[in-house]
């Protein structure tokens, strides 16, 4: 009796007071915004590591390709039109035509008529991805692509009907060629993030710049070094055509890269490129990871190194006294501009901005031609981007010469 009248008589528990609950409500609110940053940044951490692995795997097919074929794929393949191959047959190339009012004419082919000697469409029919095919793992894609006939190609009569056509094979998604931060993706329609490195101008035939960032697709400027043979040591791919037989067929060799393989970039990222349903940009003709359009495919460097693309009748790009770079090359990259590396964070449109871009903060991914992946932050100085960007430019002819790039540069 005694001990129950102990227990009776005991103070009974307490709850929390309101005032110590909001006390640790608030400490929980602080803790939690201390934390959500942290697993934010972690989180995006894991995938530019994972978008650089994706590169890393790219360049290394792109490694294979090259002891293979011993040269590196075009950065799109065309059928050409038939008997233009000479230099001064440039203006009559299938390529001029696709570009000749922006990208209007881009959709205009001619079918293949094997029975009249000509075995391929002439027009737009791949692009650096379906020749590297085989090396990502996807040999049984490759084999189903039929490389004789546009990209978009659906279908014709007589074909066999249990087999898939140009437009579904590369409306296939492929994880290797899609970073984790690009968010512009089309769910089976075949995106690309990555893109190879084009040097300054879309084709090196005749060096037009830009088409994007404007609605309709406004040009950029026109460089007139082509006669000089400059376009070739500017960058490390080019549109060329299916024969390779032409004038302004180029494709590199690793003995091109006189500046050294370490220093020239292969690979970049663009979140704006690969994946669409057809735009201002494209002709209105779908794009995928197979477009021969460079919008989607490769990516420039600025032609605003030269001024209103007046590169041999300006001093621009002329090195001053061996000591320093000509001044536009500091051109090749001005932030915040049209034609700088990511841009695009502004604009929408896949095939709007054929520069650089990432969702990462402050920079982008690139992989060398050595393999290395490195990331190169927004801000980097034009004149360091421009050596980046060509294989050989060192060699240039004495007008347009680079000084040496130091690795501290980057």
């Amino acid at each position: 009796m005694a001990l129950r009248a102990s227990v009776r008589s005991g103070k009974k528990n307490r709850g929390f007071t309101l005032v110590e609950l909001l006390v640790v409500i608030s400490i929980l609110g602080i803790m939690m915004a201390i934390a959500l940053p942290a697993l934010s940044a972690a989180r995006s951490a894991a995938r530019r590591s994972q978008c650089t692995n994706y590169q890393r795997q790219i360049g290394l097919a792109f490694q294979q390709f090259v002891n293979t074929n011993n040269v590196f794929p075009n950065a799109a393949t065309y059928g050409e039109t038939p008997g233009v191959k000479a230099a001064a047959a440039v203006n009559n190339s299938i390529i001029n035509n696709a570009f000749l009012n922006n990208s209007a004419n881009f959709g205009t082919f001619t079918a293949a008529n094997p029975a009249k000697g000509q075995p391929n469409d002439i027009g737009p029919l791949r692009s650096w991805v379906v020749d590297l095919l085989p090396y990502l793992d996807a040999q049984s894609l490759y084999n189903g692509y039929n490389r004789s006939r546009v990209y978009w190609d659906n279908g014709r009569a007589g074909d066999d009907p249990s087999r898939p056509t140009n437009l579904t094979i590369a409306s296939t998604s492929l994880q290797i060629l899609s970073c984790p931060e690009d968010t512009t993706a089309i769910k089976d329609a075949g995106n690309l993030s990555y893109v190879v490195n084009g040097g300054f101008s879309r084709w090196n035939g005749i060096p037009y710049g830009w088409i994007g960032t404007q609605a309709g697709g406004s040009t950029g400027n026109n460089l007139d070094w082509a006669p000089l043979g400059v376009p070739k040591k500017t960058g490390m791919f080019f549109l060329g055509t299916m024969s390779g037989q032409t004038a302004w067929d180029n494709r590199q060799q690793f003995s091109s890269i006189v500046d050294g393989s370490s220093n020239t970039v292969m690979l970049s990222e663009n979140c704006l490129a690969g994946a669409s349903q057809g735009n201002a940009y494209s002709g209105n003709i779908v794009t995928n990871w197979a477009s021969a359009h460079p919008n989607f495919v490769m990516f420039l460097a600025s032609d605003n190194v030269c001024n209103l693309g007046k590169c041999t009748t300006t001093i621009d790009l002329t090195p001053t006294a061996g000591t320093a770079d000509g001044a536009g090359w500091a051109r090749a990259n001005s932030p915040a501009t049209f034609e700088s590396i990511n841009y695009g964070l502004y604009l929408t449109d896949e095939g709007s901005s054929p520069y650089p871009y990432s969702k990462h903060p402050g920079g982008v991914v690139v992989t060398m031609c050595d393999g290395s992946a490195k990331f190169i932050k927004t801000d980097i100085d034009g004149t360091v981007w421009s050596k980046l960007i060509t294989p050989a430019g060192e060699s240039l002819p004495s007008q347009f010469n680079q000084l040496p790039l130091s690795t501290d540069a980057f």
